[in-house]
Order: structure tokens, then sequence, then C-alpha cells
């Protein structure tokens, strides 16, 4: 059985605007549920820095001990082209209707390349990976419930949550009904829809028309989910009335995650989730990356690039989740680099020898500092950074043990998730008596002082392989 650390975990919630300390509603279980992609087109870079996000919470409460159960859906119905002000056309809709191909025939083709994508990444899969469309029935009871309380009405065949039944509606995003319908939040100014008693009441239930291909027989006709009522029902539905933690990009604030805490609020009477965590937006130049900027870049346009998806993943660790963060070509160029040089001190350390078959758990006293200092890191709201910045300090610390360096670095890749124990070590290279001799001659003219005949006998050596590295101990080959 795994022992919870007593190392406090530290996270920032967006809903107090505050870092606190984090405790589990039943430890050692947390419960994170996180928004998913909209399957109607290929999930771009910009898109999975928000499900490396919790990938990364994950690992670090793993690594403390913790069990975690992550819902991450696939919403493949409801969500609008405008969705902040309910007008457009449904995405899959929208989709099928320009291709000629079926809505549910996209959403299963988007589906699996984000699979394939996110593996790529090395994100892990979450426990339970629900789509909207096989919850139709969730949904429709909830919505049904909203109304039964008359915080709900339904007009013309769609249902809408009136707002003004909610008083602590805008409290995560900062939003008053007031701004809202003076066009604050960046939206435009909100008009009143002929069926809505008030312009900010969001759709549960949407009446579908004819040439819709989604659409399901409900109480108030036929017709499909909005948007937002679709994270309720499926969290709800896995996770109970209150859960722990709540993900998703920055932009969902409002109005998603705003409507899914009135609609769930709504039904149980509970405040839903402790903590919402949402990551900044990763940018092109000075534009959030998006379909509409034309900036989209894929997974597969890095490998077409020459670039290892690792080293996407390498560049979002540099960048603390609620920074924004450039992508440039310098930038990635320089995560690859970053990434190849950790690779190769890694290569470059001996595996440590197992002991009856298993490998030692115990930590030299320096080691165990170097750790301490890690874990309290990625424990201080996720400040990964800082944590990467002492795993590659680690791989050339000289004053600890080779093969612990190994397994130090090893240790904390369960939280980077950079694939690090696939990197095969260097096989031992024969030396030759007269290397050894350069070695022992560069090693005199340095405590000579004599650095012009050291600079000489360094470039000799890299003529015949070997790059040269000064230690405390004298010359290192690598």
């Amino acid at each position: 059985m795994t022992t919870i650390s007593t190392k406090p975990v530290y996270l920032y919630n967006t809903l107090s605007r505050s870092k606190g300390l984090f405790t589990p509603l039943h430890p050692p279980h947390v419960d994170i549920y996180s928004c998913g992609p909209t399957v109607y087109r290929d999930i771009h870079i910009g898109n999975f820095r928000a499900f490396m996000t919790p990938d990364w919470l994950r690992r670090m409460l793993e690594y403390n001990g913790y069990d975690v159960l992550l819902v991450r859906n696939i919403t493949d119905v409801g969500h609008l082209q405008n969705d902040d002000v309910e007008t457009g056309e449904d995405k899959l809709e929208n989709e099928a209707r320009t291709t000629g191909r079926s809505a549910y025939e996209i959403a299963d083709y988007y589906t699996q390349k984000y699979l394939k994508d996110s593996d790529e990444l090395n994100i892990l899969p979450p426990q339970i990976n629900p789509k909207a469309t096989e919850h139709i029935p969730e949904m429709q009871a909830m919505t049904e419930k909203l109304v039964e309380k008359r915080l709900a009405y339904v007009a013309n065949g769609n249902v809408y949550y009136d707002v003004s039944r909610f008083p602590n509606y805008g409290e995560l995003s900062g939003n008053t009904v007031e701004n809202l319908r003076e066009g604050g939040h960046g939206r435009q100014q909100m008009e009143v829809a002929e069926d809505k008693d008030a312009p900010e009441d969001f759709a549960l239930w949407k009446h579908g028309d004819e040439n819709r291909q989604m659409n399901w027989e409900s109480p108030w006709g036929t017709g499909f989910p909005g948007w937002h009522i679709e994270c309720s029902a499926m969290s709800t539905r896995y996770l109970g009335e209150q859960f722990d933690i709540h993900t998703g990009g920055i932009d969902l604030r409002f109005p998603h995650h705003e409507d899914e805490i009135a609609q769930s609020y709504g039904v149980s009477g509970k405040e839903p989730v402790q903590v919402w965590i949402h990551n900044e937006f990763l940018i092109f130049g000075s534009l959030k990356m998006s379909r509409s900027k034309g900036n989209v870049i894929l997974v597969s346009t890095l490998k077409e690039r020459g670039i290892d998806p690792m080293a996407y993943r390498y560049l979002l660790l540099t960048a603390h989740y609620r920074s924004k963060l450039n992508f440039t070509d310098e930038s990635i160029t320089a995560a690859q680099n970053g990434l190849n040089n950790l690779r190769d001190d890694l290569a470059a350390l001996p595996v440590p020898e197992l002991s009856n078959g298993k490998q030692i758990d115990l930590w030299s006293e320096k080691a165990s500092q170097v750790r301490d200092a890690f874990h309290t890191a990625i424990n201080d709201d996720l400040d990964l950074p800082t944590a990467l910045s002492i795993t590659r300090e680690v791989a050339r610390d000289n004053t600890i043990d080779a093969a612990e360096r190994w397994r130090l670095i090893l240790d904390f890749d369960r939280v980077l998730g950079l694939r690090l124990d696939t990197v095969e070590a260097k096989a031992p290279r024969t030396v030759s008596d007269e290397v050894l001799a350069l070695v022992k001659q560069r090693d005199e003219a340095r405590a000579a002082r004599d650095w012009k005949r050291s600079d000489e006998i360094r470039d000799l050596l890299k003529t015949q392989g070997y790059e040269v590295r000064d230690t405390p101990k004298g010359t290192e080959l690598v």
C-alpha cells in the first residue's frame, strides 16, 4: 500500500483567486474532471496544453502517493460555433454539412487522432473517457430537475437556465450580469433572444431541426444538449455531486465553467468542485493559437519539421502552467536541444545494479536533499520549470554518485513524463593508451595553468571522437 507523503501540496484555485493547501475530500483518493476536446477537427498543440496540465497534476499527486481518478470527456455534440453568445451551428454538424461526411464518422475519426497524438505526447490516458453522445439520458435527467426546481424554463422546444435564480453567477470568472449585458468579457453586447427571458440565460437543451444528424427525443421535443450541461452530467455521473479538482484552459472559465457551476449547484445545492485549475494560452507571436487566426500547429506538423513530440512537452515544462507561453521556431528548437542534452547526459550514466532483482530505494544525503527540492517544487502549484532545472542540474552534478544520478532522473521523470526511461546507456568505450596519455597531459597542462596547451589537447581529443568535460576530478571523456 502506497503511503501518502507528508509534504503539503499547494494549488492555485481560480475560484478563490489564491494559492492554498490542497486537502482531498476523500483521501487517499483524488477525483479530477478535465474538459476534453471537441472532435470535429484535428486537435492542435495549443489545445494539448490544456490536456498536459492535468497530466502533470495527476503525476504529481500520484508521486505524493494519492490514488487519482481522472475523467476527461469527448465532446461530440452540442458545442456551437459561438458558444459565448449561443449562435452559429453545432461544430460537428457544420463539419458534416461542409464535408459531406457523417457527423458520427467525423467524431470517431478525430477522436482516434486525438488519442494517438495524446500517446505521442506521453499523456497518460484517463481512467474514464466518456463521450457526450453516450450520456444523453443523464443530461436530460439533470435538465428535468432544473425545470422542476424552476431554475430553468421551456420555450419553443428549448430549455434555458434562468441565471437570475443563481446569485453566485459570475463568481468564477469575475463577470456580473450587468457587465455581460454591456458587452463585458470581450463578447458582443448580448441581445435578448425571442424565446429567452434574459440575454444572459443559457441553453440546457436546444430544439433540433430536421436537417440535423444528431437529434434525440426528449420531454421538450426533438433536440440536442447544450454544451455546458454535458460536463455537469458526466462529472456527476462518474465523480458524484462534489469532487476535488476541475481543470481546463483559461478560455473555459466563462461561459463554460461558470455555467457548469450554476447547473450542478442548482441540482444538488452543493458546491460541485473544490479547486478550479486553468492553464494559460499557448501563443504564436502575439496571438493565441486558433483556427480562426490561421496559426494552427499539429503534433504531425512538429514531426514533419523533425521535432520530437517530447520536445514540445519539454517546452511546456519551461513555463508555469498559469503563464502564457510563446511558441516560436527558436523556442521549440531550444527545447529540442535541451531534451537531447538531457538524454545524452543520462545515457552517459551507468544503470544501477539491482539488489535481489530490485532497485535500491535508499538515497545518499545529497541525493535526498535534491529529491526534497524537486518534491517541494512540484508540490508548489506545479512549479515545473524549477523541477526541470533541478533535473538538468542533477545530470551533471559530480558530487552525486553517477548511478544515483541515473536513479534520481528516472524518479523525477515519473512526474515530468519525458520518457527518459527509454534512453539507452551508452556502450562503454575502450580508451586507448594513447588517449589516456593525452588526458594525463591535459590535466598536467591545466594544473600548470597552460591553457593554450590544454585547449590544443582538447581539440585533438575531439578529432578522435571524444567530447571533453572538466570536472573536479580532472578531464572526463564523453
